[in-house]
């Protein structure tokens, strides 16, 4: 019996999500993310070299970047970006190019293609297991190092 009560008012709880949200589909969101700046800091914004229009702020403890008259936020590996410093912040599907330009220095907590690439064994340009795939050798990864590769 109470089973059955706890589905009847669990339905009369979606029925009447269902009929509250709009037909046509407009929901708002709210992203609760940290703000980046806290209250009465002022960036001090320089530009990122190689980086066309990118400036970074290197007194904010968090990984703000202006550019084109926006500002971006990194914040627990996903981009977010803003008309101002408190934001609204809207999730970014995709990052300006001139982005990927930025080193892992101008970054708090650098994303993986700023981390540079990956290196092999006693400084061999690839990992083992790309080694072998890129210069055709015969030997097994987990024996590469045995062999002295």
């Amino acid at each position: 019996m109470l089973r059955q009560v706890q589905i009847a008012a669990a339905a009369i709880i979606l029925a009447g999500a269902l009929l509250s949200t709009p037909a046509w589909g407009q929901v708002s969101v709210q992203i609760n993310i940290p703000r980046p700046v806290a209250t009465g800091v002022a960036p001090r914004w320089t530009p990122v070299p190689g980086a066309a229009g990118v400036s970074y702020a290197p007194n904010i403890a968090s990984d703000l970047f202006r550019y084109g008259g926006g500002y971006y936020y990194q914040y627990s590996g996903n981009w977010y970006q803003g008309p101002g410093l408190n934001g609204p912040w809207a999730p970014c599907r995709q990052i300006p190019k001139p982005f990927y330009q930025v080193q892992a220095p101008y970054f708090k907590s650098p994303p993986g293609w700023a981390r540079g690439k990956k290196t092999g064994w006693r400084g061999a340009p690839l990992p083992p297991g790309q080694m072998k795939k890129y210069e055709g050798g015969n030997v097994p990864p987990g024996q590469m190092k045995k062999y002295g590769y």
